[in-house]
């Protein structure tokens, strides 16, 4: 839960927007009827609820910059993502060719 008087790191909530956004985005890709444009539609979407949050956060005094260590972190976690993501894609890529 979101404590109303703990400080946090500058982008904290864009990776809860994008947790949300993207699966999210899945449904509107498989009614658009092309599942690959879900994940791009959710991240739109999480990068939008993202922002939003953290400029309320951040007009409220409650964004602290990154210290060493969680900014050593967020490289680790980016670069997971970016695998997990172009596994997706090749994922997706494989199923439409056959």
């Amino acid at each position: 839960m979101i404590d109303k008087n703990k400080k946090y790191p500058k982008g904290h909530f864009m990776g809860y927007g994008l947790a949300i956004g993207i699966p999210l985005g899945m449904p509107i890709g498989l009614a658009l009827g092309d599942i690959a444009f879900g994940p791009a539609i959710g991240m739109m979407i999480g990068f939008l609820m993202g922002l939003g949050f953290e400029k309320k956060y951040e007009k409220e005094g409650k964004i602290r910059p990154r210290t060493k260590n969680e900014k050593k972190i967020q490289k680790r976690n980016a670069i997971a993502v970016l695998i997990g993501f172009v596994i997706l894609a090749l994922t997706l890529i494989a199923i439409k060719l056959f």
